[in-house]
């Protein structure tokens, strides 16, 4: 009888960890046997129950991954004929000793998976310059409902194109917003990019909330581009390089919305590669992630804080200029030069005062600049990462169910009613058949679920490599802001101690 015993993959305390052997058994009638293979389906079931309150643990597969795969391309999963996969050894034959060949397994095993890995994060360059640029148009387009139109421009030639080719379209937030549905669809264990609001009643909107909406859409369709997947979609660069309405286009075009799992299969050599530890490690940041984007956004909104804190100091400042130099004015009056010149001398100091208040906000202005220019952005394209993680982490609960187990049972159940029927004349042959057949597709749909879960692994661990490059964005946020502050700070205590030195000749006496 299969083995049909179910097995919890989320849970690492799993039985699927410890199995023996596992060999792929063919039998005849072109249907492959699950004898061998029952426990790395049950390992394939990573469907979690999202009305429960049952923690995740992860999808964690065998860890004995089967010497003779179903997927290897000189086999055909679904018409294997012929003896059993296990050989047989004579009896005068040297038998070799397993735990070695475990050993040497291992460690191979473990050297592939190193160069697998390091492969993948260099394909992933997130402290790479931008290379689109995004403009708002000033003029609005539409009949009762005006949009804004923005200029997309990319600074380097893209695959398919020229160097001399002209290197801009004209693209609405509604292309922006299909383009990402495009992604959703083709890769949906992607790290797909948030787009910014659209806000309803834009037309209206501020000069700030449309400013802040094209920065996001440059930061989307950067982070796409610097994606090593994404950024090779057709339809990626069909976004950035077809100058005609996209609009029009779209009505007119046949293109391909089906997942990048289609007409794939799971290579032998990343089942091999796979280990528990990273459906542990998988699961650790998606237990974490909401606390890391809390603790984010409140340092990058700290951060708005103190730009606008600093603005409204140069408001302070560019205030108190003003009440100095008419102070400067009325002083005569108070104090009669023809008594007294001293107040001249004072009145000189107070314009040496009004040029250190103009300087030091000039200096200030120029800090929110900077803030908002360059050192904003680079903590706001962490948090449009780790939204992006978040996402990925929701749409893998949903949509990477199965009913591997479900199906199990069912060819379990159908075995069994075909041996009820076997030496009973009153059974009819068309029934026999038909429970056969239904048999055959179960475990069709079986292998092929199976793969789709394999494929989903090796999607999301190719995904949370490459964000393993993004640490890097910490490091050069927080430079980047330890240099900004040292620099503003040094340029401020120049300008203080030129005052300093500059009134200390200002009058104390009349001797």
């Amino acid at each position: 009888m299969d083995n049909y015993e179910g097995s919890d993959p989320w849970n690492t305390s799993s039985n699927a960890w410890t199995k023996d052997d596992d060999h792929v058994v063919s039998t005849t009638n072109n249907e492959p046997s699950l004898n061998g293979i029952s426990g790395e389906f049950n390992a394939l079931n990573f469907s979690t129950p999202l009305d429960t309150n049952e923690e995740d643990t992860g999808f964690l597969p065998t860890n004995d991954v089967l010497e003779e795969s179903i997927w290897d391309d000189n086999r055909n999963p679904l018409g294997a004929t012929g003896m059993s996969q296990t050989p047989n050894i004579a009896a005068n034959e040297t038998v070799i000793d397993k735990n070695d060949a475990r050993d040497q397994n291992i460690e191979e095993s473990e050297a592939d998976l190193l160069d697998w890995t390091n492969n993948v994060r260099k394909t992933y360059r997130p402290l790479d310059a931008d290379i689109i640029i995004i403009e708002e148009i000033p003029e609005r387009e539409g009949l009762l409902f005006k949009h804004a139109n923005y200029l997309v421009k990319h600074l380097i030639a893209l695959p398919s194109t020229s160097p001399s080719e002209e290197r801009t379209v004209v693209r609405r937030y509604s292309d922006f917003l299909w383009l990402r549905e495009i992604l959703l669809k083709r890769y949906p264990f992607r790290m797909i990019p948030e787009l910014p609001p659209k806000r309803i009643g834009s037309q209206n909107a501020d000069q700030l909330f449309l400013k802040k909406r094209r920065i996001g859409l440059s930061r989307f369709i950067n982070l796409v581009m610097k994606h090593p997947k994404l950024s090779n979609d057709d339809l990626v660069l069909t976004f950035l390089t077809v100058r005609t309405d996209l609009t029009s286009w779209r009505k007119q075009a046949t293109y391909d919305t089906s997942n990048e799992f289609a007409d794939k299969k799971i290579s032998q050599e990343f089942m091999k590669m796979w280990k528990k530890e990273f459906a542990e490690q998988w699961n650790q940041a998606a237990s974490c992630i909401d606390t890391s984007m809390e603790l984010w956004y409140r340092i990058t909104l700290l951060l708005e804080r103190h730009e606008k804190r600093i603005m409204q100091m140069v408001h302070e400042r560019n205030f108190f200029e003003t009440l100095v130099d008419n102070f400067s004015e009325v002083t005569p009056k108070l104090y009669p030069v023809q008594q007294n010149d001293t107040i001249l001398d004072i009145n000189n100091n107070l314009s040496i005062i009004k040029k250190h208040l103009e300087t030091t906000s000039s200096i200030c202005k120029q800090e929110t600049e900077e803030i908002s220019g360059t050192l904003s952005p680079k903590f706001k394209i962490f948090t449009d990462i780790l939204l992006s993680l978040r996402s990925l982490f929701e749409r893998y609960k949903i949509m990477a169910a199965n009913n591997v187990v479900e199906l199990q049972r069912h060819v379990e159940l159908n075995k069994e009613k075909l041996e009820s029927m076997k030496g009973k004349p009153d059974v009819s042959g068309a029934e026999y058949d038909r429970i056969k057949k239904i048999i055959q597709k179960d475990r069709r749909s079986i292998i092929e679920q199976s793969n789709r879960a394999w494929l989903i692994r090796q999607c999301i661990l190719e995904e949370f490599t490459i964000f393993q490059e993004t640490q890097f964005l910490i490091t050069r946020a927080f430079q980047d802001w330890a240099k900004l502050n040292s620099n503003h700070a040094g340029l401020k205590l120049n300008e203080w101690e030129k005052l300093v030195t500059s009134i200390m000749d200002m009058p104390i006496s009349r001797e």
